[in-house]
């Protein structure tokens, strides 16, 4: 078999509302869509999209990698055979990928898994689903951030008790301490027992700081802070007794191809990784082994993906062993206003749901969020 069509295009996604990430204030989510077709006409799609405001690299640098592309994936021969899930471009086609870009890398490899679902089948996968005739189903925690109004709060809050979720991941380190620590106790006070909570710093906090949330809300059933402290700061995490995850930092302390999980602060129990953090599928596939003999836990987390990126973070979550259980950070289409795909995966009862035809042929696009063919 061979891939006979590489395809690229812009594709441009509007926010629901304005979205400052770090110091930008995003309007749309732009990237660029890869699509692979091959002679057995099977055709899948993958999302080359750094995020402006939290990613280092630029779409520009990737733009950089599409010649390659085209001139090393046209005509490439696809050893479905020979699958291999911590290896480059996953072991199914040969070809040097070094100087891509680690979202470069991310958008070729889901589209390359994508042709190898579709060329696999559902019945040869059916260990991955727990009921045949059912979307795949993937727990997501909710986004809770506290808002400014009184008004904008209740919404949030009606809206979370809607969504049948349990598990929830709050920004903190936005608003003043004691409006945070209020509305963060309202929450669970309305959500009632049972819940889990994720606190996100982004950097945010000082140690103080840091200190006197843990004072005001040590009660609460916190299951670990995201990046609390700023990267100089950090080793003082340690100090407070919650258990520390980690996000945007990794890339000051993991190799982004071969990422050693052991050498990370012993305060660090639990990793998030996010589309283009490391380079490609292959190098998070390594990063969830090496953390399996280091008692620290793995979850996938959307940076405002389309929904074919949670898509392939949801089938790839069971193809690399993630218990089923694992609550990942996918759920984040609520905060677009349009998709790629017709329709998207779903969110019901705090679940993500992938229908098989996201996953083996068959996905329609949105044309309006399609914009110019740039291969």
């Amino acid at each position: 078999m061979r891939i006979i069509r590489t395809e690229v295009y812009r594709f441009s996604l509007p926010f629901a509302a304005p979205l400052k990430v770090g110091r930008v204030l995003l309007q749309r989510r732009e990237g660029l869509l890869i699509s692979l077709t091959d002679d057995y006409n099977h055709c899948s799609y993958g999302e080359i999209a750094p995020l402006a405001g939290f990613d280092s690299t630029t779409l520009e640098r990737c733009l950089q990698d599409i010649p390659d592309l085209g001139n090393f994936l046209n005509n490439a021969g696809l050893f479905y055979d020979r699958f291999e899930i911590t290896a480059p471009l996953l072991g199914i086609v040969d070809c040097p990928v070094s100087s891509w870009a680690g979202h470069t890398l991310f958008g070729v490899e889901s589209a390359l898994l994508g042709l190898y679902l579709q060329a696999r089948g559902k019945d040869s996968l059916k260990d991955l689903f727990r009921l045949p005739n059912a979307p795949m189903r993937i727990p997501v925690n909710a986004l809770f951030i506290p808002e400014s109004t009184e008004e904008g709060l209740d919404r949030q809050i009606r809206d979370l008790k809607n969504s049948g979720a349990t598990t929830f991941k709050i920004k903190i380190g936005r608003l003043p301490e004691n409006e945070e620590i209020r509305q963060i106790r309202w929450l669970v006070d309305e959500m009632g027992s049972g819940i889990c909570l994720r606190l996100d710093g982004n950097r945010n906090l000082t140690p103080a700081a840091y200190h006197r949330y843990f004072e005001a809300l040590c009660d609460l059933p916190v299951e670990y802070v995201e990046e609390p402290l700023a990267l100089e700061e950090l080793e003082r995490a340690g100090d407070v007794p919650w258990p520390l995850a980690l996000d945007e930092s990794l890339t000051r302390f993991l190799d982004p191809e071969e990422p050693r999980l052991s050498a990370l602060d012993p305060a660090v129990r639990t990793v998030i990784l996010k589309p283009g953090l490391l380079r490609g599928l292959h190098a998070m596939a390594r990063a969830v082994k090496d953390a399996e003999h280091t008692g620290i836990r793995t979850i996938f987390s959307s940076a405002f993906n389309s929904g074919i990126s949670l898509a392939i973070l949801g089938v790839f979550s069971r193809l690399v062993g993630l218990p089923p259980e694992t609550v990942h950070g996918l759920d984040t289409l609520r905060y677009l206003a349009a998709d790629i795909l017709q329709p998207s995966p779903s969110i019901r009862g705090g679940k993500l749901e992938i229908p098989d035809r996201l996953l083996f042929g068959g996905a329609s696009l949105n044309p309006s969020c399609i914009g110019e063919r740039v291969l």
